[in-house]
């Protein structure tokens, strides 16, 4: 069973709105950290994948909004694959405080390996085998749920 990937990111104070709490959308930019320093501890790079003529699109994105974080507050944001099949994955991650280990969002997130010219390609099998180390079971991961 895989093992979750994990980031700390420090809240920047642009990037809260006028209730001091994260913006929304700032949420998607830290999950998707999470996933590309995932996928570069794995060795896969998403420039070393491109070279090798493969590509990691998201196709959905799910986000659950639990509670805020602030500004000066420092996120960990864990990363784990729920689902590798064919040409897709399914990631889940959380966005932990540091400061009391509390979830504040959790996302759901498909991508899928396409092509340059943007069609659908099986996940080449090295991929695969570096990627299952983050893959875990639908509740394996902890209190990773959305």
């Amino acid at each position: 069973m895989g093992e979750g990937a994990r980031v700390r990111l420090k809240v920047r104070y642009y990037e809260v709105d006028s209730y001091g709490h994260v913006n929304h959308a700032n949420y998607v930019h830290y999950f998707e950290v999470g996933r590309v320093e995932a996928l570069a501890s794995l060795g896969l790079g998403l420039e070393e994948m491109r070279q090798l003529g493969y590509l990691l699109v998201a196709t959905d994105l799910s986000v659950r909004f639990l509670a805020p974080a602030r500004s000066g507050d420092t996120l960990e944001i864990v990363t784990y694959i729920r689902e590798i099949q064919g040409a897709r994955t399914r990631w889940v991650q959380e966005a932990r405080s540091t400061a009391d280990a509390r979830v504040l969002a959790t996302a759901e997130v498909t991508g899928a390996f396409i092509t340059e010219a943007g069609r659908p390609v099986r996940i080449p099998e090295a991929f695969r085998q570096k990627l299952s180390t983050l893959h875990v079971q639908d509740g394996a991961a902890g209190s990773v749920s959305t």
